[in-house]
C-alpha cells in the first residue's frame, strides 16, 4: 500500500510516519497543500491521510477535490484537532471517507487507515474457492454470484473493511437503527448463517471480544 500523509507540523509527519511505517506500506510525506498536491500528481496512492489546517487555514475541501479528481478509488482520512459533530459531518461532506480527531490512538488510526485500504482496493480475494470483489461488493462461487440477505451482506462487508476484532455492540451500532432492541444472540445467529452460506471458517471468533475476518 501507498500511503500519503500531509500535515503541515512537522514533528507530527515524523511521529506518524515512524509509528505507521512497516515492510507493507511506503509511506510519503507532504508538509504543505503545494506539495501534496504534488505527490498526488507523481504517484498513485491507495490512501490519503491529510489535516484539516495548513498554517491557520482550512483547505481541506480544496485537497480532497483535487486527490479524488486524481484518483476516484483513493480512500481520504483526515486527522483533525477540529472534532465536534459539526466538523465532522462537515469533512465527510467534503468528500472525506473517514475522519479522526487528534489527539488519537495510533492503533485504531493503522487499523482504520488498513479498512479504507481495503475498501478502495479493487484487488479481489480469494478464500477457499469464493471470490470477494471488496469494490464492487460481490461474492461469487464459481462463477455465481452468492446471495445474502442485506443484514448478511451488511456484517459480511463490514468485517472485512475493518482491520480489528468486532465486539457484538460495534457490530449492532453499525447495522440496525436501533440497536437497543437488537440482542447479541441475533449477531451469532446472523454469523452463523453467513459460515454455511460461505465457509465455517471464513469468520473468526475472537474469545470475550467478538468476530474478525482475516484473509
Amino acid at each position: 500500500m501507498r500511503l500519503l500523509i500531509a500535515d503541515d507540523e512537522k514533528e507530527m509527519l515524523e511521529l506518524l510516519k515512524l509509528s505507521l511505517e512497516n515492510k507493507e506500506w511506503i509511506i510519503d510525506t507532504a508538509c504543505d497543500v503545494e506539495e501534496a498536491k504534488s505527490y498526488l500528481d507523481a504517484y498513485h496512492y491507495q490512501v490519503f491521510l491529510v489535516d484539516r489546517t495548513f498554517h491557520g487555514k482550512d483547505r481541506v475541501q480544496e485537497l480532497i477535490i483535487y486527490a479524488k479528481t486524481k484518483n476516484n478509488t483513493l480512500g481520504i482520512l483526515v486527522l483533525s484537532a477540529l472534532g465536534s459533530i459539526d466538523e465532522k459531518v462537515q469533512g465527510l461532506e467534503y468528500g472525506a471517507d473517514d475522519y479522526v480527531e487528534k489527539p488519537f490512538d495510533i492503533k485504531e488510526l493503522r487499523a482504520r487507515l488498513v479498512a479504507l485500504s481495503r475498501r478502495f482496493s479493487p484487488t479481489i480475494k480469494i478464500f477457499r474457492g469464493i471470490e470477494i470483489d471488496p469494490h464492487n461488493k460481490t461474492i461469487r462461487k464459481e462463477k455465481s454470484e452468492i446471495l445474502l440477505s442485506a443484514n448478511e451482506h451488511k456484517l459480511f462487508f463490514y468485517l472485512l473493511e475493518r482491520a480489528s476484532v468486532a465486539s457484538r455492540d460495534e457490530i449492532m451500532d453499525a447495522l440496525y437503527n436501533n440497536p437497543q432492541n437488537i440482542t447479541p444472540n441475533a449477531i451469532d445467529e446472523l454469523v452463523g448463517r453467513l459460515r454455511r452460506k460461505l465457509d465455517p471458517a471464513i469468520i473468526k471468533t475472537v474469545k470475550t471480544r467478538g468476530y474478525v475476518i482475516e484473509l
